[in-house]
């Protein structure tokens, strides 16, 4: 029985040096607040980019940019935001080119809320409407803040 047993031992030794080993699992990435200096605070930050041009022809003017910044961004963070013109650039899934295009850049800074969420939807959504856009690209961080 005994030598049944260490036969059997040794056989499973055998099997397990030729299985291959499981790769590594890489860690999951924990997002960390950054710990902010005295008289700071740890705050959400999204980034809107708005192309102007306009599907079919035109461009977005800067009247009908004021009006969108006035009725859709402005009620909804009251509080402030910034804007900056970028210049945009994506490749068309159709075509394959490179197209270029004028841009605007909204930044809020703003506490994390289902609220603040659905008003940043809002946003996307109405500009996608109101424009023809495809899409509103938005980047989030998280940032330490001091004013």
């Amino acid at each position: 029985m005994s030598v049944r047993i260490i036969s059997l031992a040794a056989a499973c030794a055998l099997l397990s040096a030729c299985a291959t080993p499981a790769p590594p699992v890489a860690p999951v990435p924990v997002a960390v607040a950054p710990a902010c200096p005295a008289g700071g605070s740890t705050m959400s930050k999204v980034e809107l980019y708005f192309g102007l041009a306009i599907p079919g022809g035109g461009a977005v003017s800067k009247t009908e940019w004021q009006a969108f910044l006035d009725t859709e961004v402005t009620p909804r963070f009251p509080d402030g935001l910034s804007v900056e013109d970028v210049s945009g650039q994506w490749r068309d899934a159709a075509t394959g080119k490179t197209v270029r295009e004028p841009s605007r850049r909204i930044m809020i800074l703003y506490t994390p809320s289902a609220e603040a969420e659905t008003k940043i939807e809002a946003i996307r959504t109405a500009y996608k409407t109101r424009f023809r856009q495809d899409s509103v690209m938005r980047l989030d961080e998280t940032d330490c803040v001091a004013f």
